[in-house]
């Protein structure tokens, strides 16, 4: 059982902060990386992306100098073909939260995977490198985009996920509804049955230190992709 949400957040659609209870599932301790996604492409199981370059990168999908990276570029379809490719799924969106924020020993949930305190230097953000009026020009985390995923071993959750916050942005299984944290079921929530939007988790290189908090929620139409947009996968144990 873990609490969901967060009722001091000025976002309605994180409230109310509410206790959900999960069966066990096994999540990545990564992002997908190109050259794990490749490998699906390669047999033909799954679709390239929709750009093999990166935002500050001519060559970064297909580039070996890469394969550590996040796979970006692809839409919820293409992740949602490459977790089933390898015998496993998106996260629920409580599976996604979870894994980000318990503290499973005391049983806290934290706003950040580290703790409740920003910390520039544990996650790629939005900082002195980014475009944009809304950079942190105190921190330089060395990337101008993307960093190759485990590169902040500092910011991993307590259950020991990298990247759940920054890096890029995570497509998860459920649809959005921005009443779901009032409608939802305390067990094993799966979202709403249809929509329009599917849920985006974590936060990216672009993002500022209140949309990598563990429960800022965002989405995107399913067939977006970007460039600071990638995914996990989740498993159920058999």
């Amino acid at each position: 059982i873990f609490s969901m949400g967060d009722d001091e957040s000025d976002d309605r659609d994180q409230q109310p902060a509410h206790l959900v209870r999960l069966d066990a599932y096994y999540i990545d301790e990564t992002e997908v990386t190109n050259g794990a996604y490749a490998q699906c492409v390669d047999v033909g199981a799954c679709e390239p992306p929709d750009s093999s370059n990166a935002t500050y990168h001519s060559a970064y999908y297909g580039d070996p100098a890469f394969d550590d990276y996040p796979v970006i570029f692809t839409n919820w379809y293409d992740a949602d073909e490459f977790c089933r490719w390898r015998g496993a799924r998106l996260p629920s969106e409580a599976e996604w939260e979870k894994a980000a924020g318990l503290e499973p020993q005391e049983g806290l949930k934290f706003r950040f995977p580290w703790g409740d305190a920003f910390d520039g230097t544990r996650l790629n953000y939005c900082d002195n490198n980014c475009p944009g009026g809304d950079s942190d020009t105190t921190v330089d985390d060395g990337h101008r985009d993307t960093a190759p995923v485990g590169s902040f071993a500092d910011g991993r959750s307590s259950l020991g996920l990298y990247d759940m916050a920054g890096n890029v942005m995570e497509w998860v299984g459920v649809w959005y509804s921005a009443r779901e944290y009032v409608e939802s079921s305390d067990t094993n929530p799966l979202g709403p049955l249809e929509g329009d939007f599917k849920v985006i988790r974590g936060g990216s290189w672009l993002s500022t230190p209140v949309d990598v908090r563990v429960t800022a929620r965002d989405s995107f139409d399913p067939l977006v992709s970007r460039a600071n947009l990638g995914f996990r996968c989740a498993m159920t144990p058999q």
